[in-house]
């Protein structure tokens, strides 16, 4: 009785290991089948778990006027090169090179975003656009000697931070990034008018040793008007009344001016940044007998990423997780895939 019931145990234990087997070969064929990537020649490539080496961007090249195709990592580099100084620290150039893949990531159709659309592509090389970009060939012409020590600080940014996206909720987020908020960055429903969670208004301390933290530019009373009065329509300065007409009504949290009025009408920061072609809208305006002068803290729309904040908290040790969930409040650091 004993015996027979050792040969039935080890009847049911043969049977449960071929089980396994059988469960386990399946198992391997779903998951190579997985790892099949077919290009659009049908010929296929093999893709590990976490390699992207097969994620491509289209990219609208502007100056060529044709489409180029560009492995991710690549783009990556050639963009965050073209964005932020090579010189600047290397855990900022990491920060710089993150933000510019989450930017890529939503816009990449493979990847479900929604491309630029410029030509039938992903992203464009006109930075009013999408992201500046340079190749290879062209930065190597703008630094000369010194591209084998840039190229090697650059594959060092983005190769240390591979595969890595800021998400929210799950999804990758709209990273936007500036040259210098003059030390608070703007909330970015007072730019661009919808609200972003993680694109609030945040301390950035440190630029003051940097380029165009402040800006001052002149004009004579007839130029400022003569400017104003033809990139905003009902303006109607005249050189002699300014002082009556020229009114900073409202700013934001961040200093940044958000309404104004220029004679009988109101307008805002942005326009008449974009009238004067000022820094920023953080400005004030002083006028005299002869001239008006703009002040201006900081450079670009002020929404999200400092750049040169990234480099102020780089050289205070901070590294480049550190600085951007600084910038971009409750976002978290997830891998691409």
């Amino acid at each position: 009785m004993i015996n027979l019931n050792i040969q039935k145990l080890r009847r049911i234990l043969a049977a449960a290991a071929l089980l396994s087997v059988i469960v386990m070969s399946i198992r391997g064929c779903v998951i190579a089948r997985r790892s099949d990537l077919s290009n659009e020649n049908g010929e296929t490539k093999t893709q590990t778990t976490g390699d992207i080496s097969g994620i491509t961007v289209c990219v609208y090249d502007d100056d060529a006027g044709e489409n180029i195709s560009l492995p991710l990592e690549e783009y990556v580099l050639c963009v965050t090169a073209a964005e932020m100084p090579a010189s600047f620290s290397l855990e900022a150039l990491k920060a710089q090179a993150v933000a510019a893949r989450t930017y890529t990531a939503r816009r990449i159709a493979a990847l479900g975003g929604t491309p630029c659309g410029r030509h039938g592509a992903d992203v464009c090389t006109d930075s009013t656009c999408c992201q500046a970009y340079r190749n290879r060939e062209e930065l190597g012409k703008k630094w000369g000697a010194g591209a084998p020590m840039y190229f090697d600080r650059l594959e060092s940014a983005v190769n240390g931070t591979s595969g890595l996206i800021l998400t929210y909720n799950g999804e990758p987020i709209e990273a936007l990034f500036h040259s210098s908020s003059g030390g608070m960055t703007e909330d970015a429903a007072n730019v661009f008018g919808g609200d972003a969670p993680y694109l609030k208004s945040v301390a950035s301390p440190g630029e003051e040793q940097f380029a165009h933290y402040s800006d001052t530019v002149a004009f004579s009373r007839k130029q400022f008007s003569k400017a104003v009065n033809k990139a905003i329509s009902g303006a109607r300065l005249s050189a002699d009344k300014l002082e009556d007409e020229v009114e900073i009504l409202s700013r934001s949290g961040s200093g940044r001016v958000t309404q104004l009025r220029l004679g009988s009408i109101k307008t805002t920061g942005r326009e008449l940044r974009r009238a004067l072609g000022l820094s920023s809208t953080a400005f004030t305006i002083k006028i005299s007998k002869d001239t008006v002068t703009v002040t201006t803290k900081g450079y670009g729309h002020g929404v999200g990423m400092s750049q040169y904040g990234a480099e102020a908290m780089a050289e205070n040790g901070a590294g480049f997780r550190e600085i951007l969930l600084h910038y971009y409040t409750g976002a978290e650091l997830s891998s691409i895939y």
